[in-house]
């Protein structure tokens, strides 16, 4: 079949899957083991209820990594893994067609550790990490694929285009865009000699080109040398929480990310103090997320700048579960080691409304979309 009748395929296969734009539709998208593939199996979930109903049949796929993004309004899904990677057409729900568009073997001297599509829809980025010399020192390369506008399909330019190392200490990794494709964040930690130092740095992506500029701290904070730390952050605050030692002795930071006031809070409330499990800012930047590990709870503190306080909700989740949420921040899903809780949210409140649970067979992973 020629290029160019495949082309056109494609073109029509995007039409014909095009979102309706009468109402928003939330999608969740979960990915388990099925023997050597896995099982992806797609959601539509009422922001209301907090119901996730089954949109399809489960469809078997070769990976767990799913990251949904929409490319001149058609939402589309890619899969993959550390050697390939698939694209995936949807419907109006978010269902992947069956039948792959696109399946592009990474072509790189290292596995890809982590692929990620900037939510602009133009640029993807392949990472890779290795280790060499001198003395073992940590490897990162940033290789850049473009988007095709019409189609959705990837193309690998084979331009490493971002670099960071080498260094014998510390490696960057978990990289991630925030609501847009303006800067591609990536997480660190620094195990130097005494030394324990968590955070993200951040590259600037010429929104023409998919060139990135030079590596720029954005922030850090202390990890777990003597106690317990975390960072998140979202494209409008960092938040760092950290514990020297036990209970009561942690503080919280939530900074504007490159300018505006920041809210301290350290022994008051309660989980502003204890050892964190795991932090996580909402989309909307209103929530802080805290999982305490000292009291088995995650706690919500809502972000008030004009009081320059984080006010407690009284909506808390048992346990310390990975955090994740939908991204017009209506929903959050609690990832637990046997069930997934899924939250109706109430972001400009910090609270919690109906909740109901999805069995998980553990070694799972998700992804979420909004579409309109």
């Amino acid at each position: 079949m020629s290029r160019v009748c495949t082309m056109l395929m494609l073109a029509t296969l995007f039409i014909a899957t095009s979102p309706s734009a009468v109402s928003q539709v939330e999608v969740l998208y979960l990915a388990q083991p099925e023997g050597t593939n896995f099982s992806l199996t797609t959601y539509n979930v009422n922001a209301d209820t907090a119901v996730a109903e089954p949109a399809a049949e489960p469809m078997t796929v070769r990976a767990s990594n799913v990251d949904p993004i929409t490319v001149s309004g058609h939402p589309l899904i890619y899969v993959w893994n550390s050697t390939d990677v698939w694209m995936f057409l949807t419907n109006a729900k978010g269902v992947p067609h069956r039948l792959g568009s696109q399946h592009l073997k990474f072509n790189l001297p290292h596995p890809v550790a982590t692929f990620v599509a900037d939510p602009d829809g133009k640029f993807a980025y392949a990472a890779m990490s290795w280790i060499g010399d001198p003395y073992n020192s940590i490897y990162t390369d940033l290789v850049l694929f473009t988007i095709d506008q019409s189609t959705g399909q990837l193309t690998d330019t084979g331009e490493i285009v971002g670099t960071y190392g080498p260094n014998p200490y510390i490696g960057m990794r978990n990289f991630s865009f925030g609501s847009s494709g303006r800067r591609l964040y990536g997480y660190y930690h620094d195990n130097g000699p005494h030394t324990c130092i968590i955070g993200y740095d951040y590259y600037a992506v010429n929104q023409t080109t998919g060139h990135l500029g030079p590596v720029t701290q954005l922030f850090y904070g202390q990890a777990d040398c003597s106690g317990a730390g975390a960072v998140t952050f979202t494209d409008k605050f960092t938040a760092m929480a950290q514990a020297c030692c036990s209970s009561g002795s942690g503080f919280v930071n939530v900074n504007p990310t490159f300018a505006g006031k920041a809210i301290s809070c350290e022994y008051t409330p309660a989980f502003c103090a204890d050892s964190v499990g795991n932090l996580a800012l909402d989309p909307a930047s209103k929530n802080l997320f805290f999982g305490d590990a000292n009291t088995g709870q995650t706690y919500i503190g809502h972000l008030d700048f004009v009081k320059q306080q984080l006010i407690e909700s009284a909506s808390t989740i048992s346990g310390t579960p990975q955090i994740y949420f939908s991204p017009d921040s209506l929903l959050v899903y609690a990832v637990n080691s046997n069930d997934i809780g899924v939250y109706a949210f109430q972001s400009k409140t910090g609270t919690l409304g109906a909740n109901t649970s999805l069995p998980d067979g553990g070694n799972v992973s998700i992804a979420t979309a909004t579409l309109p």
